[in-house]
């Protein structure tokens, strides 16, 4: 499931993985696109968590209002992709 351009999450019978896009150069000098793990979770929700804070982490903290529009932005990128992935699963009763 791919979360935005740049983020990607996977998984196998053991893990769901976090990846980030990434550019390498080949031993004959091309540069081509590649995913790096980022970590490995036991949950989906764990892993799009992570994806937050690694993004609050890259503002720096320079100031909150950097912050807060980065978590929003990506609340925005999750809202979109979920319910593409999640259609037919009800959702956990609150309360």
């Amino acid at each position: 499931m791919n979360i935005g351009d740049n983020f990607k999450i996977e998984s196998d019978s053991l893990n769901v993985t976090l990846s980030k896009k990434i550019q390498r150069k080949s031993k004959e000098g091309k540069v081509y696109t590649d995913w790096k793990a980022m970590g490995y979770f036991a949950t989906p929700e764990n892993a799009l968590a992570e994806l937050v804070n690694q993004k609050v982490r890259d503002t720096g903290l320079e100031d909150l209002k950097t912050i807060v529009k980065e978590i929003q932005n990506l609340h925005g990128i999750i809202h979109k992709i979920l319910p593409k992935h999640l259609q037919g699963v009800r959702k956990p009763i609150e309360g």
